[in-house]
């Protein structure tokens, strides 16, 4: 049954709408344009002027940079900064500019595309880590790239301006990291990070320190993806993404981290947004309190999908929304206390369902909700030491009401489920610098976890069948293969006997737990050229009882100052998913944490200060995957009654290419591949001991590339702007003041799946014990996505407006295959031509 609800989770295909709520939608778009029209009526086009500020710290030590040099590229403008590494750039024309960050003994680093807008500040914020190489060839040599804190192999740094720039990605920050070649995805409908080789729900989330379960609408129970985000992304200030060998601060999960630092609210001036995009409408407010003493920014958004036309592809009609907020006291110059929220609220009604294996339910009552709130208190002592330490609350709940269609017209309730999921955690983190060679963390965590689950599942009969010819029901005649009769007259079918009865099953447990950790990681540079990171991180997770030990290592040699190589190894573990602990009380409560052994070796080079490219090659082992019984003991009908077995294990290794041109002027490109081989093995058999495993996508390309155009460069442009019928359509034919094209291909082999069998008898497809598992490949994948994003400038509002086709040649990407009960099979298909536009209005 868990199997039937994700696949229903999952779709949001086609659903018609009755002709009121068309005409509806019709009447809101058209208001909606209206109002966008009058604003840009009522506002001047006169050139107009904005600020940056921002706080540089120090990237180790987060202790504040005095002296550093701010420059505005391209301008005579620039600042430097004081004693509380706070900067402040005034009076800049209205445009998108480079900053340039830069001071003797540090990395250089240029921070690209922040937008000026109007009457406006904005606010970038960075950290700089100490050169490796001494002397002046640290002011001449910059970058465009930044490291992830402590990684020494497989990492991507991100920043919102790279977020926004993203077609294809809807300004999801999940599905943009779907780019990299070590990531793909399940399906075009979920953001779901699978990484080399492994399985959903092996990433670890965290935002500003607090780990999230799954930070999107309508996740399933015990997975990381879901179809939309609930995290903001007005604000996010950067991404670290870990694909492998990550750092020990970081646990409970067996593959990779994707670590979101929010920004801080404007401390000057008080900013609002109001934006539309695939995470609906929504209102953003930033400013100050108290004379800049706290900083706030809060946030809301709406789905709008239940306006959006049937021939998109969608079953049901979602309906969502979302709070998010941040607060800072800044208690003292090396103190300060951060409150986050987080919390999204989902509901979706799935009908006119047919009897498949796929889906199983006719109607299908949807729903649930997902929080995240913590505190952490952030204390600098001195220069050189600083610690963490955050209280947070973390929780899922699903509602989940499923019924059948009844002969007499009527409904009956078979299956319900009522769970709730959550986390407390105490943890903190000291960070201390010996000096430029040396330096350490130490951290511990305890979490109490409740699991309070209340499900409730009628039963089902599995029946027989027999046949009866020439559409005469008094016929009893049968045969146990019944293949003939079922091939000449498959819908003339009578019930013949009970093959299995499954009994009422009724779950109502409410258990507590709890898991500790502490961790440790020691960096040395030994030589300008080299640095070592040795870790180590033990945890045990009470209710199973189980103890894990995980090294981590990591070196790193500079060949030239712009080319090193890497080398990286990390032991991983990650509890199963709290519904297998319930699923069999006596018989699950041992099942081990999983665990994967992870190699990399890569060399990056920076090419120019925009342009990287690298080379990795990986290993990963996995141990203790848990397997069901009755697989493992031929019993297709599961008479073990859900009992799982920690036996499973499985490799994936394989080679990435990455390179990368960031928008440092006008153009950039993104080029990945990757060519991997995932297998598990069969504990079945040994005369065929692996199997290709369910996300082994081998050969995966994506290629990314845009380019913008300033129109102030235009004199056209120039000539046109101000005219009185140009103001009036300029949200139709404008390219605004700036314009960007930008494009995705994205190509990867099929994913395997396994042959299903149909048996007329049982009336019912199934996968035989001896069945040779993914054999098979659902159809190649490729698709085209192109996005268009312009920028006004007005008096006292700048408007950023984008739409972002998917698919635009309309290629039909199989998900997977719709076996019915009358045996046959229908093919299930991910996004079509989809069109996603959007708005950003900054007041």
């Amino acid at each position: 049954m868990n199997g039937k609800l994700t696949t229903l989770m999952s779709i949001y295909g086609n659903h018609p709408f009755n002709k009121g709520a068309e005409s509806m939608k019709v009447s809101r778009i058209r208001l909606l344009i209206i109002l966008m029209l009058n604003l840009l009526l009522t506002v001047s086009l006169s050139a107009q002027t904005g600020d940056i500020i921002g706080v540089v710290i120090d990237k180790e030590t987060q202790a504040p940079l005095i002296g550093v040099n701010v420059v505005v590229s391209g301008t005579d403008r620039g600042a430097a900064t004081d004693p509380d590494g706070r900067y402040h750039i005034r009076s800049i024309p209205v445009g998108t500019y480079n900053l340039t960050f830069y001071m003797m003994g540090y990395e250089k680093l240029e921070k690209l595309n922040i937008p000026v807008s109007p009457d406006r500040i904005s606010q970038m914020d960075v950290s700089l880590g100490i050169s490796s190489i001494a002397g002046e060839e640290v002011i001449v040599t910059a970058t465009a790239f930044v490291k992830a804190r402590d990684a020494v192999v497989s990492d991507r740094n991100i920043d919102y301006n790279e977020l926004i720039r993203d077609p294809g990605g809807a300004m999801d920050v999940q599905r943009m990291m779907q780019a990299l070649p070590a990531v793909v995805s399940g399906a075009d409908q979920e953001n779901e990070i699978i990484v080399r080789g492994g399985e959903p729900a092996e990433n670890l989330f965290l935002m500003d320190n607090i780990e999230i379960p799954n930070p999107n609408h309508f996740g399933n129970q015990g997975m990381g993806g879901g179809p939309i985000a609930i995290i903001n992304p007005l604000f996010i200030r950067e991404v670290d993404f870990y694909a492998g060998a990550f750092p020990a601060r970081y646990g409970g999960k067996a593959s990779s981290v994707m670590d979101i630092h929010l920004k801080e609210g404007n401390r000057e001036k008080f900013h609002m947004d109001m934006d539309m995009g695939m995470s609906g409408i929504g209102l953003f407010i930033e400013g100050p309190i108290a004379n800049g003493d706290v900083s706030y920014m809060l946030g809301f958004h709406k789905s709008y999908l239940d306006l959006m036309i049937k021939s998109f592809g969608m079953t049901a009609v979602p309906q969502y929304y979302s709070f998010q907020g941040k607060l800072v006291w800044y208690l003292s110059p090396k103190t300060k206390l951060i409150w986050n929220g987080l919390y999204g609220n989902d509901a979706i009604n799935i009908e006119e369902g047919n009897e498949s294996v796929s889906q199983g339910a006719e109607y299908v009552d949807v729903k649930s909700y997902e929080y995240a709130t913590g505190l952490t208190l952030k204390t600098l002592f001195g220069k050189n030491r600083y610690s963490l330490i955050t209280l947070s609350n973390v929780g899922n709940y699903w509602d989940y009401n499923v019924k059948e269609g009844m002969a007499d017209g009527g409904t009956n309730t078979f299956f319900i489920k009522n769970d709730l999921e959550t986390e407390w955690t105490l943890k903190g983190d000291y960070f201390h610098r010996i000096n430029n060679r040396h330096d350490f963390m130490v951290g511990a965590n305890i979490k109490y976890i409740q699991f309070n689950h209340r499900d409730w599942y009628e039963g089902d009969i599995a029946w027989t069948y027999y046949y009866h010819p020439y559409d005469d029901p008094t016929d009893t005649t049968f045969y146990y293969n019944a293949d003939d009769y079922y091939s000449a007259s498959p819908d003339t079918f009578t019930t013949h006997g009970i093959a299995k009865i499954y009994n009422e099953w009724n779950l109502d447990k409410n258990i507590w737990a709890t898991k500790y950790a502490v961790y440790g990681q020691y960096k040395w540079k030994p030589t300008p050229k080299i640095i070592i990171t040795a870790g180590l991180r033990y945890s045990i997770f009470e209710y199973s009882n189980y103890s894990m030990l995980a090294p981590r290592f990591g070196f790193s040699y500079k060949l030239t100052p712009v080319t090193s190589i890497n080398v990286g190894y990390g032991k991983h573990f990650q509890e199963p998913a709290y519904f297998n602990f319930t699923a069999n009380l006596e018989k699950n409560r041992k099942l081990k944490s999983r665990s994967t052994d992870q190699y990399v070796l890569g060399i990056e080079h920076l090419f120019t200060k925009d342009l990287k490219g690298s080379i990795e090659i990986y290993q990963k082992d996995y141990q203790n995957l848990s397997l069901l019984r009755s697989w493992v003991k031929h019993d297709s009908l599961d008479y073990y009654k859900k009992e799982m077995m920690s036996i499973g294990e499985g490799y994936s290794r394989g080679i990435e290419f990455f390179l990368q041109k960031k928008l440092s002027e006008d153009f950039n490109f993104t080029l990945s591949y990757s060519h991997y081989i995932a297998k598990r093995k069969d504990v079945r058999r040994e005369d065929e001991p692996y199997y290709t495993a369910d996300y082994d996508f081998r050969d995966v390309f994506t290629f990314i590339s845009g380019y913008r155009w300033n129109m102030h460069e235009y004199k056209w442009y120039r000539n046109v702007r101000d005219k009185k019928l140009w103001k009036a359509m300029s949200w139709l034919i404008s390219p605004g003041d700036e314009f960007e094209l930008s494009v995705r291909w994205r190509y990867t082999k099929g994913r395997p799946y396994t042959r299903q069998t149909y048996d007329p008898f049982l009336r019912r497809w199934y996968t035989s014990w001896g069945t040779d598992i993914n054999t098979e490949r659902l159809p190649e994948y490729h698709r085209f996505d192109l996005m268009i994003l312009r920028r006004w400038m007005y008096k006292s509002t700048a408007v950023v407006a984008y739409i972002d086709i998917m698919n635009i040649y309309g290629r039909k990407n199989i998900w997977g295959y719709n076996y019915a009960a009358d045996g046959s099979i229908e093919n299930v298909y991910q996004f079509s031509l989809f069109p996603v536009g959007g708005f950003t209005l900054e007041f």
